[in-house]
């Protein structure tokens, strides 16, 4: 009966042996290759068959379309299996060739234009996007107004009375001393006191 010893030496001859006798340079390049072929076949499996539109683009419009039964969601953000729907016509249509535009238009006809994440900048919805900034720079220019005001009459010296001259402290005199007796700090309470 034979053995399996190869005529040149007694070792045994099958392939996977004979491919570690190789150079090692041989082999890195080989692991490399086989790798680099491996990326490849599984990025263009997981893209899908045909796949015909750009990914990055699909999940913009996905952030332009709110989800018809989620409050205040995305359809990129919702896991409801509308959401999950729209998606998936929204990559049918980018692979059948529409545009941005196109698509949101189709979505605007069938669910009303509250499913756009943002209103359309004409007719009344032109008020939502113009109100709020008239609205902020009314304020602003109300706020230097005041504040153009207030600084006019701050200029430091005091005011002027109908008469031209300034406003003396006799006209104030009856006043204060009323003020002082009801205080009980009258200069006289204060002498007597201290007698």
């Amino acid at each position: 009966m034979r053995s399996n010893e190869d005529c040149s030496g007694g070792q045994v001859s099958s392939l996977p042996f004979v491919f570690f006798r190789a150079r090692p340079t041989f082999i890195i390049i080989a692991l490399v290759l086989a790798l680099a072929f491996s990326m490849w076949i599984g990025e263009s499996l997981a893209q899908g068959p045909g796949q015909g539109y750009d990914e990055s683009e699909a999940q913009a419009i996905d952030r332009m379309l709110m989800c018809p039964v989620c409050p205040a969601e995305s359809i990129d953000q919702a896991q409801v299996p509308l959401a999950r729907q729209m998606r998936q016509r929204v990559r049918e249509m980018l692979a059948e060739g529409a545009s941005r535009q196109e698509i949101l238009d189709y979505f605007a006809d069938r669910y009303g234009q509250n499913v756009l994440a943002s209103p359309p900048k004409s007719g009344l919805n032109l008020l939502a996007w113009t109100l709020p900034v008239v609205i902020i720079l009314a304020a602003l220019a109300g706020g230097l107004l005041v504040l153009k005001a207030m600084t006019g009459r701050g200029d430091g010296s005091p005011e002027l009375s109908s008469g031209g001259t300034q406003t003396d402290d006799g006209e104030l005199e009856p006043y204060l001393k009323a003020v002082d007796r009801s205080l009980a700090i009258d200069g006289e309470d204060e002498k007597s006191g201290e007698e």
